[in-house]
């Protein structure tokens, strides 16, 4: 565009000058005033021409950008150009920013003093896994005292950068749910059933310990006081069950549901590695996609993180008997199980219900689905047209109907959450902890 610019403007000025060589052809019938006109353009091009020639030569610029990026997360990308010329240079920044950020129309206009350096920050947020592409980067010069010609200087600084799950709000829920501020940000404190049921080691007596965990064996053999150190039950599995049929592909604030669940299972196995359990993961769609066996030994949460990195929607239904059966096969012991899946009405839920049962017969079975923020709006909306009134019952229908498909899976004993998307983090969290808690499984 700036090269555009630039040629309309010379165009402007050869033409100006033709227009008064003409006038003055015709009204004093003489020469050379125009000539000297087009004499003093022409001059003034190879001037502009030579100055901008050697300033951008002397022209630098760079782009900073992390090698990877956090799924959903505002980030940035650091621009800087150095301009050691001797002259003043207008400057357009133009960069070719991977398709998936959707930013058609990055220009930056600005002028760069002699011997001085211009930096800038422009924000992106990622709606997509996958691979990003930073192409080349493209600056326009022209000088600041003549400017009739603009010059592109080329930077190929292409880059491959990888857009993961959420590791920011993995690092920020970790840092929240481990210290005191955690009830500010919605993360509940559950309060503990009974006492610590894991015993851990025999220790001697102190003022202020549990006189009823005295062990009187230990006591006899020591000629002292010894009780029981119990701790909190470990080593429980985990797993993050996702659906990846059609219904997980609805989008919402620019990203699919997928993509919500899929940072969801992330912040939440960081905190069940932290709670000393094991975390597992295993997708699914017309058939069983992954499965990462749950391990709480080092490196797992890199492992959840690396293979949830490919993972996309189908545009099948998904299939429930065939998750019940493969679940039969590889777990053998009661685990807890996490499902996030997308139940639009209560026909969807019952044709999976049979198989959902039979898995909570075996396992403690989480169902996490989602309501639609848009048509809670929609639902509250002022009628005024007939028209509106269709719409709002419809979105009060769907909400309802939401509401009952909760209730049912409920009364069959199965653990359902009815989530918006932005705080589906948050409250699988918070289920998390109040199993945890009560000792559920």
């Amino acid at each position: 565009m700036g090269s555009i610019y630039a040629k309309a403007r010379l165009f402007i000025c050869i033409g100006v000058c033709v227009i008064a060589y003409i006038l003055v052809f015709a009204f004093t019938w003489s020469l050379w005033l125009g000539h000297a006109a087009l004499l003093i353009l022409i001059i003034a091009v190879f001037i502009d021409y030579y100055f901008l020639s050697q300033a951008c030569r002397q022209v630098d610029a760079h782009r900073t950008v992390k090698d990877q990026l956090s799924l959903s997360d505002e980030q940035q990308i650091n621009y800087s150009v150095t301009n050691d010329s001797s002259i003043d240079l207008n400057i357009e920044i133009i960069d070719e920013l991977p398709h998936q950020l959707q930013q058609r129309d990055f220009l930056y206009n600005t002028v760069v003093a002699s011997q001085n350096k211009y930096n800038r920050i422009f924000k992106i947020r990622p709606v997509i896994r996958g691979l990003y592409n930073f192409g080349k980067l493209y600056i326009y010069a022209s000088t600041t005292s003549i400017s009739l010609l603009q010059r592109r200087v080329t930077f190929d600084i292409g880059k491959d950068v990888s857009v993961y799950p959420s590791f920011i709000q993995m690092k920020k829920y970790d840092l929240q749910i481990f210290n005191k501020v955690a009830t500010m940000t919605g993360i509940k404190k559950v309060r503990r059933i009974g006492k610590t049921d894991e015993f851990e080691h025999v220790k001697n007596y102190t003022q202020g310990d549990n006189i009823k965990s005295i062990n009187w064996k230990a006591t006899s053999r020591k000629s002292e006081i010894m009780i029981n150190q119990f701790q909190d039950t470990r080593s429980q599995s985990v797993y993050c069950i996702i659906d990846k049929g059609r219904s997980m592909k609805m989008p919402f604030e620019e990203m699919s549901l997928l993509e919500y669940a899929i940072n969801s299972t992330l912040v939440l196995s960081n905190i069940i590695l932290k709670k000393y359990d094991r975390a597992g993961i295993i997708t699914f769609n017309e058939s069983l996609s992954t499965f990462l066996k749950s391990d709480n030994k080092k490196g797992q949460i890199s492992r959840i993180s690396q293979a949830l990195y490919d993972e996309e929607t189908s545009y099948k239904e998904s299939n429930y008997r065939g998750l019940h059966f493969h679940l039969r096969k590889k777990l053998t012991r009661r685990t807890v199980l996490i499902l996030f899946s997308n139940f639009e009405n209560v026909y969807d839920m019952r044709r999976a219900l049979p198989y959902l049962r039979q898995l909570n017969k075996l396992h403690l079975l989480v169902i996490v689905f989602f309501t639609n923020t848009e048509l809670i709006s929609e639902s509250e909306k002022n009628v005024e047209l007939i028209s509106d009134i269709y719409g709002v019952t419809f979105a009060k229908k769907a909400l309802i109907e939401k509401e009952l498909i909760t209730e049912e899976l409920r009364a069959y004993g199965i653990q359902a959450i009815l989530s918006t998307p932005e705080e589906l983090s948050v409250n699988v969290i918070n289920k998390y902890l109040e199993i945890k808690a009560k000792r559920m499984l």
